[in-house]
Formats: C-alpha cells, structure tokens, sequence
C-alpha cells in the first residue's frame, strides 16, 4: 500500500522505508538456512526452528496504528538441524516450489505438506516427552525385592493418553498427506491409499519404483489407520492394549508397551519407546519420498528440455539432509538445476 509522496503520512513513511529484523531466540542464534515465501506466509528456517515473520501492514493493513510491530513467532521449534525437517519440509521447498513446477499446485502442495510437519513435530514432541518420563522412572527404581516380597514398579503414567495423541497426530499426518495426493490424482478417493496403488499399477510400466514404494508402504499406512480407530472407536475386538512398566514371569523389568488389537490386521506387543522411535521414522520417509514422487511425475519442463528428481551425493546438497532435487540431463548425465 504505496502512496504518492505529496500525500503520505508519517506512518507511511514509517512502513514504506526499508527496515530490519533480528531473528534471534535465547536459545537459537543459529544463522538463516532457508527464506521460504508462499504468498501469504514467509517463512524463516534456523537450525532449531522455522518462524514467521508478519509485517506490520498484514496485522494493520489500513494503517491506522503506527505503533504495530512487525512480528516474528517460532511455528515449529524444530529447524534445519533436524534431519526430518530437512527430509519433509525442504525436500517440499526444493521440489513443489521449483520454478518448473506448476506454481499454484506447488503452492497447494507445499501448504499442506507444512500442516504435516505441525503434527511430526507435536508427534516428535511425544515422543520426547515419554523418553523422558521413562528414564526418570526407570533412574528412581530400586531394583530390590522388599522382605515383604514387595516390589515398587517404576511408572511413567498415562503411557496410554500419549499413545492414543501419538497416533492421532501420525494419524492426521497421514491425512494430510493423501490430501496432497489428491491435488495431483483427484479421482482417487474413498479407496484410499489401495485405490492409489491400484492407480499408480495400471498406469504406464517403467516411470519409476512409485508401484514398489507404495507396496512396500500400505502396511505402515494401514496400520496407523487402524491404530487411530482403536483410539476413536474402541471395541472388544478392536482395542489398544497400553501397559506401563511390568515385570514378566522371569521377575525381568518390562518398560511400557502397546498392542494393536484388530480384525486380520493386529499388532503384537512391543515397546512403546520402540514403537514411536520406528513409527516416526516410517512417517517421515514416507512422508519424504511420496513428495519426490509426487515431485517427478508432475513435473514440468525448463527451457523446453525434460526435468527428472535425482538423488543428490552429499556434497551436491545445499542442505545435508535434503536428498532431492530435479536436474537436466547434460552429457548424459543428470546435473542438478539448484
């Protein structure tokens, strides 16, 4: 919002005149990695955390407060240092927000991908905080059997509410996720992640693994699904079985653990702490390579010449957990475009 010089205000030179920001936390000093514009949101990665920053015109666009800051607010307290925000987040940047790739579907795509990254990281979060928890428990334990015979077991408590938002966030993830499938194949529907792969096979032969990524995928997928409905939809035969620290029969301590009870497609009894840390990693890769297939098969061209997803060797990476990224062929080689 501009105005003719003869007629501005004081507060529109104020927010007209070049100015500053120091994107600076107590406990991230770390420098600028990655300024990312979506339109209507610029996004600032650090090491330890994205933040957005909004000028005072988007708070006051009428301009009737002079005082009114520009604003800065961490939205993820995780950051470039974190390999899945590298793996999920910049991965979406390089590829959805590539110059060759369709601008508003892009735009789309990499909106929803960041709503996938608000519940990694709430999912992360748990994750965190039971680690936690269980260590302190297991650290207060004294490993004697009273002359009572009495054991005091260690506990965490409400092991099974942080399961129960835990799979609810990957959950939501997951659901974000096929949302952005859906910008790019919006015949797929109520079948969900089978009537993708169903899709995917009886297109063309030879693209890419796409077919064998999704194969190998769809037990995960499921599996969270039918989790989260053992959550919201409890029954005899469909249940989440959460246990806190126990001791078996061999008088061996036992940490937390949680099982899936569901018609033909149960899971068996392991440890929570296992559970999460194997789970959250499933996510992000297929969180990750659902992007760069996405990426490779919605591609446009650069220059008129075909553009491809290539993996990077690490010293091709700007950032070192960003794998992908579209390159040219030249000499018959593929070469990165950024």
């Amino acid at each position: 919002m501009k105005r003719t010089s003869d007629k501005q205000r004081p507060i529109d030179r104020l927010r007209d005149s070049a100015g500053s920001l120091k994107i600076n936390t107590s406990d991230d000093e770390t420098p600028i990695r990655e300024m990312i514009s979506t339109g209507d949101r610029l996004l600032v990665v650090k090491d330890h955390g994205i933040y957005e920053i909004a000028l005072a015109d988007q708070i006051d666009p009428e301009r009737s407060n002079p005082s009114v800051p520009n604003t800065i607010q961490r939205v993820l307290p995780f950051g470039a240092a974190d390999s899945w925000v590298g793996a999920v987040v910049l991965t979406a940047r390089q590829l959805f927000m590539s110059s060759c790739f369709d601008a508003d579907a892009g735009r789309r795509a990499f909106d929803l991908v960041l709503r996938i990254a608000q519940d990694i990281a709430g999912a992360q979060q748990i994750i965190r905080r039971h680690n936690e928890l269980e260590s302190e428990a297991l650290g207060s334990v004294d490993p004697q059997i009273h002359h009572d015979r009495s054991f005091v077991l260690p506990s965490v408590g409400n092991v099974e509410a942080s399961c129960n938002e835990y799979l609810q966030r990957t959950d939501h993830a997951l659901r974000e996720l096929f949302k952005t499938v859906q910008l790019f194949y919006p015949d797929v529907g109520s079948g969900g992640w089978d009537s993708l792969k169903k899709k995917i096979e009886s297109g063309p032969e030879g693209l890419d693994n796409f077919s064998q990524f999704l194969a190998d995928s769809i037990g995960f997928l499921k599996l969270i699904r039918n989790a989260r409905n053992c959550v919201e939809h409890p029954r005899p035969e469909q249940r989440l079985v959460v246990v806190d620290f126990s001791i078996d029969r061999n008088n061996m301590l036992v940490p937390p653990t949680i099982e899936v009870i569901y018609p033909k497609d149960s899971m068996p009894k392991s440890q929570v702490a296992e559970f999460f840390d194997s789970s959250i990693k499933s996510l992000v890769n297929v969180v990750e390579l659902m992007v760069v297939f996405l990426g490779a098969r919605n591609v446009g061209q650069a220059a008129g010449f075909p553009v491809h997803v290539m993996e990077l060797a690490p010293d091709q990476r700007r950032h070192p957990h960003v794998r992908y990224s579209f390159g040219m062929l030249m000499g018959g080689q593929l070469v990165p475009m950024s």
